[in-house]
């Protein structure tokens, strides 16, 4: 059996897998990128690019030119409503792309969360990846399984083209082949959660449907005519949207939504039953809300949704999946150059696990929380089913298709009535129903503004050195970020003084695979000589940042606070962003101090050197 030699074997080349293996490449280390399928995803799947993934695509070179051009409009995506159909008045409207929210996210990133199909953002990523030299990216090859050793992993590969099956050996295993991962089932390791939360069938379609908008350029509509319930992406008005709409086993499955009544369903939930309308593709897809067991085990990592499974309610799975990959490859490149030890790969699951768990119940929740708006407007989600069960009936299959059609619609027909009288605001008790619709919709933020998950989780784990001092919390966890400088926290954002060769903001001063020491007060001028002598001592890359030199007048009264008051302050900020260590007063720094608070980071057992072994499990 033929075999081929990779130092990192990636399983599956969705933006989990393609990002990881730019990262790595950038890092120096080569990489073979297999997926199952024979081409890109060719319909949108995830969406939601949170400010913090944009940051982490700056890294690999997709900057904010390239993601606007695939991205939908700001003035497209204002808002998320909910309404009988798409064409009928509005039941409740929430605005999520406001000037308050884009305040709040320019005041902690360079970075606006986006709405980027995730067909479009895999081809911005294949694009990185094939002009990396480090990187092999090979479609229509399956993985198979694989023998793993303390030396490395054996997989087994199929090309679907010649039929031919060959050893992939490397020394490491990156599993990022999606929720129902090959890799992970071979490991059996387990996921543990909710699942069977919903049943969707996913409709991807071509319209126009800017006539049916309206003034409510919405992200997502919510369509809550019992005849066909459901959830609209609109990724472009005037070209192409997805629907998504519940099936309720065991009295459905998704053989009883052939092309036809799909069709059907799609046109009486926007409401115009004469207009063009295509179908590009269907597929149907189980809610679950889980996170695997473990991350690694022996050589073999799990990233992304291999690793968790999230209710869509958030946009949160894919980005998590981008923090998975950022990571776990600036660690996997220093323990595989011999520059970090093996703890420091024992971090990976330490850190990102519980963000996964965070973000799985928030997710829950989420989906659990939306029930609310049409609890406030009198329905009863509950009869869903119930009408599912009566359709599958023996009964209900022997009946003239025109005769099961009345008795659907006289099925459906008082709550429809009721959602009209709402929307009109017929009578002062609708009024009042609709403004209780309003109040439920308005509570569902979290749901749309998770910037505290996004930038503001805190690492907990061997490669932090924390100094007791916990970081700040504001008011919602989930919707505030306060930056900080405590150990674990993502480096602030902030900006630089001006200058054609001076970077925009403290972002661009970090990440790359090296460390940066940063100092401000009395350590500022002390930071170079000592990033310079730790560098040394640890054999890793440490550049330095004096930024009473860097920022603006303005900014310094926030580094003081961002440091607990102390005007003087050194914090030396991993290649990931995240502060690894962090020293206040104006005591001087010890450079046996730093060089060992590094050697901390890295795994290094004191007085040792970086080991150039090959790690095992």
């Amino acid at each position: 059996m033929r075999e081929v030699e990779t130092p990192v074997l990636i399983v599956g080349a969705g933006p989990v897998g393609m990002l990881a293996a730019a990262l790595l490449a950038d890092q120096g280390i080569d990489s073979m990128l297999i997926e199952e399928r024979e081409e890109l995803h060719q319909a949108p799947q995830a969406h939601v690019i949170s400010s913090r993934t944009q940051e982490i695509l700056a890294e690999i070179g997709i900057d904010e030119a390239m993601l606007a051009k695939v991205s939908t409009p700001w003035q497209a995506s204002r808002y998320v409503t909910w309404r009988r159909n798409v064409a009928s008045p509005d039941l409740a409207r929430i605005e999520v792309g406001g000037h308050d929210a884009m305040s709040a996210l320019d005041a902690v990133s360079a970075r606006r969360t986006a709405n980027v199909p995730q067909h479009l953002l895999e081809r911005l990523l294949l694009a990185q990846v094939s002009r990396r030299v480090c990187c092999q990216a090979r479609f229509g090859q399956s993985w198979r399984g694989a023998e793993q050793s303390a030396e490395g992993v054996t997989s087994r590969v199929r090309d679907a083209t010649t039929g031919e099956t060959y050893r992939v050996r490397s020394q490491w295993l990156l599993a990022a082949d999606g929720a129902s991962s090959s890799v992970r089932r071979e490991l059996a390791i387990p996921m543990l959660g909710e699942t069977g939360l919903a049943h969707l069938i996913t409709v991807n379609f071509e319209a126009d449907i800017r006539h049916l908008v309206g003034d409510s350029p919405s992200i997502l509509y919510w369509t809550l005519s019992a005849c066909a319930p459901g959830t609209f992406i609109v990724h472009d008005a005037a070209r192409y949207s997805v629907f998504m709409t519940p099936y309720f086993p065991p009295y459905e499955s998704p053989q009883d939504f052939p092309l036809e009544r799909c069709e059907r369903l799609l046109r009486t939930a926007l409401g115009d039953r004469r207009m063009p309308v295509r179908i590009t593709s269907l597929s149907n897809w189980t809610m679950q809300s889980q996170v695997a067991e473990r991350y690694h085990l022996g050589r073999t990592f799990l990233i992304g949704d291999a690793a968790h499974r999230f209710p869509p309610t958030g946009g949160l799975g894919l980005n998590t999946g981008a923090a998975d990959a950022h990571n776990l490859a600036w660690k996997l490149a220093l323990v595989m150059k011999g520059q970090a030890g093996p703890g420091l790969l024992e971090t990976y699951a330490g850190e990102r696990r519980p963000s996964a768990e965070a973000n799985a119940r928030l997710s829950t929740a989420n989906f659990r929380r939306m029930r609310q708006v049409t609890d406030a407007l009198g329905l009863n989600q509950d009869h869903l089913p119930v009408i599912a069960r009566l359709r599958a009936s023996a009964m209900s299959r022997v009946l003239p298709a025109r005769t099961r059609s009345a008795v659907k619609k006289l099925m459906v027909a008082q709550a429809d009535a009721r959602l009209r009288k709402v929307a009109r605001a017929a009578t002062p008790t609708f009024a009042k129903v609709k403004q209780k619709a309003q109040q439920a919709a308005e509570a569902q933020r979290e749901h749309f503004h998770t910037l505290g998950m996004d930038l503001g989780y805190v690492y907990r784990s061997a490669a932090i050195c924390e100094d007791g001092n916990p970081a700040p919390q504001g008011a919602n966890p989930v919707m505030d970020c306060v930056q900080c400088l405590t150990p674990g926290a993502r480096f602030p954002h902030f900006h630089l003084r001006g200058g054609a060769a001076s970077p925009a903001t403290s972002h661009a001063l970090i990440g790359h695979g090296h460390f940066l020491l940063a100092g401000f007060g009395c350590h500022g001028p002390a930071v170079a000589d000592l990033a310079r002598t730790a560098g040394q001592a640890a054999d890793a890359v440490v550049r330095s940042a004096d930024l009473n030199a860097l920022v603006p007048e303005a900014v310094r009264p926030l580094l003081a606070g961002w440091a607990q008051g102390s005007a003087d302050c050194m914090v030396m900020i991993r290649p990931d962003g995240h502060i690894a260590w962090r020293h206040m007063g104006a005591a001087p720094v010890a450079a046996d101090d730093l060089t060992a608070a590094l050697n901390r980071v890295l795994q290094i057992p004191a007085g040792k050197a970086a080991p150039s072994h090959a790690w095992s499990a």
